[in-house]
């Protein structure tokens, strides 16, 4: 279960557990395994707290924020623009290879996007409208890009697929904790260290038999 109570996640969006640089398979194995634990215990968690309440203040006020693209029209901005814009934001300034005054840059790129994309207008109806789809997937593009950013600029060595031209080594004190970055009260992402749990005797036993 995630750090929201009744939320569980299986695969790569549970961060996965093949640490900085997985294979491309790996993430099958990840997905089957723990999608079949996340699906027992979200049914065990349903069965024993029952259906959650909705508040249908948050509901309304969703539904009415969804709408708005076609409330602003062709006099707003255009989504595919600002999508097309964040693409190569990150592919330029966040990509393979990563120094701090450029990730720094996209922030900044980011911040002007989020603007834009909050007046995204479209036209034509709701039906198979790629126009709206886009519109509603700006926010979350922009969260999950401002989020790889932040953690890219704290962690200050070279891991995985994670190089960085101004600090090429790895670090073995960066092995000692994972990034988390959370929403805080303020409304802002709020990134911390979060220590690595110490493996057990039993684990690393096993380990030591795989090898």
């Amino acid at each position: 279960m995630s750090s929201v109570a009744g939320l569980f996640a299986a695969g790569e969006c549970a961060a996965g557990l093949h640490g900085a640089n997985r294979l491309g398979g790996n993430s099958l194995s990840d997905l089957l395994v723990f999608g079949k634990r996340a699906g027992e215990y979200a049914a065990k968690f349903a069965k024993e707290n029952g259906a959650g309440k909705l508040d249908r203040g948050q509901v309304d006020a969703s539904a009415k924020a969804a709408l708005a693209p076609f409330e602003r029209g062709a006099t707003g901005e255009n989504p595919f623009a600002v999508q097309n814009e964040l693409q190569d934001v990150m592919q330029d300034l966040v990509g393979i290879v990563r120094i701090d005054s450029e990730m720094r840059l996209a922030l900044e790129k980011i911040n002007a996007l989020r603007a834009r994309a909050a007046k995204a207008g479209i036209t034509g109806n709701i039906e198979y409208n790629t126009g709206w789809h886009t519109a509603l997937d700006l926010d979350n593009l922009l969260v999950i890009s401002e989020m790889i950013a932040m953690a890219a600029i704290e962690r200050k060595e070279s891991r995985g697929g994670h190089f960085r031209d101004d600090y090429p080594d790895k670090n073995t004190d960066w092995g000692n904790f994972n990034l988390r970055i959370s929403k805080g009260a303020d409304g802002q992402p709020h990134l911390e260290r979060v220590p690595v749990v110490p493996l057990t005797e039993e684990m690393k036993q096993v380990i030591e038999e795989c090898k």
